[in-house]
């Protein structure tokens, strides 16, 4: 088990030198921690196929070992048994379907066309719609302690997820989002239940204004009798996009997220170092990122001891990178739907180190351009 430790944005730690061959300089050690999401949200990375054969005894919690085709789960460790997770996935992926239709429906006006590029009236680039797989239903259900039906249902948020995806940085392409999905909600085809504005710490990359968020929040609170929760989050590591929580007839909820194109397609890479910060579980296949990662890890319980004050300086200038990649994301021109490269590209470590006017001491392995790489192969060899 990978123990994680938390550095104060206060912690009184002496500037010091990284004891290497890399040329350093010194630098602020006031370590940032990530700023964990309140919950885990969806993500949409390849898949492998699922093989497993469900199990019969829905009610009974199953403490075998399982080997999924993202992660495992050890070997008598409790949790809901396959067929239970079948279950769960084969309801929840009628209201994916559901939800895909009446997205489709309501945002076709302001989807692109064809290989046309995205404009102020037709803002969307694409959706997105997915299913949580059964293995990782048993993970996260393991996560949470969560042994029954209704458990699962209640407390894991994000089985269904979809994706509106922005094809541009206009102000007001957002916007035009919101008022399709209030009349969606209006003509009683979408419930929403929570409404969340993800914030970077420069406000002028938020997709959303608040108030356009709120009058989405009231048109579902009037339409259905209830208290929709508007939350506000910042993230110190530059993440911005709207999250909705959406509740289908059947209790199971869903994610809607409204992002940028390119800050969709960094995100998916950024969760896995944010993962493994966090200390929580993520694909085998990634092992090789993970590794990278770990020189940014503490090692040992001591947090005070030499070396793990140089890895929490470490941690910090990475999400002080992660954070300056984000921005990158969002000034990044779109590119024509016609352009096409083999891989994309992100902020490089040495760009970030002209950006930030500092040296930088991470390891060159820990540029995301190589983390995507690494990611990539692992996705085809999943894919195989």
């Amino acid at each position: 088990m990978i123990k994680i430790f938390n550095f104060s944005n206060n912690s009184n730690v002496k500037e010091t030198k990284l004891c290497n061959n890399r040329k350093c300089l010194k630098f602020d050690v006031s370590a940032k921690n990530i700023c964990p999401l309140e919950r885990d949200t969806i993500t949409f990375t390849s898949r492998a196929k699922n093989t497993q054969k469900p199990q019969n005894n829905d009610a009974k919690p199953d403490v075998r070992s399982i080997t999924s085709d993202s992660k495992k789960i050890k070997r008598q460790e409790r949790t809901i048994n396959s067929s239970l997770a079948k279950l769960i996935h084969d309801e929840s992926e009628y209201n994916t379907v559901q939800l895909k239709r009446t997205l489709s429906k309501y945002m076709s006006p302001i989807i692109k066309r064809g290989n046309s590029e995205c404009s102020e009236q037709r803002p969307v680039y694409e959706l997105e719609f997915r299913t949580k797989d059964m293995n990782s239903i048993r993970e996260k259900a393991t996560q949470k302690f969560l042994y029954t039906k209704e458990s699962v249902i209640k407390n894991i948020h994000d089985i269904v997820g979809a994706r509106i995806i922005l094809g541009n940085n206009q102000k007001g392409s957002a916007d035009k989002v919101i008022d399709r999905l209030i009349e969606c909600v209006e003509d009683g085809k979408l419930k929403i239940i929570e409404v969340e504005n993800h914030l970077p710490p420069d406000k002028k990359y938020q997709y959303a204004s608040q108030s356009k968020l709120r009058e989405l929040a009231r048109a579902s609170s009037q339409k259905y009798g209830i208290m929709v929760r508007e939350r506000i989050s910042y993230n110190e590591t530059g993440y911005t996009a709207v999250h909705l929580l959406v509740e289908f007839p059947n209790g199971i909820t869903g994610e809607i997220q409204i992002l940028g194109k390119n800050v969709a397609v960094f995100k998916e890479l950024e969760d896995i170092p944010y993962k493994v910060l966090q200390g929580k579980s993520i694909k085998a296949e990634y092992k090789e990122i993970k590794e990278v990662l770990s020189s940014i890890l503490p090692v040992s319980d001591d947090i005070l001891s030499s070396e793990n004050i140089e890895r929490a300086k470490l941690r910090k200038e990475f999400i002080d990178y992660t954070t300056a990649a984000y921005k990158h994301e969002r000034d990044k021109k779109f590119l024509s739907p016609s352009v096409t490269f083999p891989l994309p590209t992100f902020l490089t470590l040495y760009e970030f180190s002209k950006i930030s006017k500092k040296t930088i001491h991470l390891d060159p392995a820990l540029d995301f351009n190589n983390l995507y790489r690494l990611k990539t192969a692992a996705d085809y060899k999943m894919q195989k």
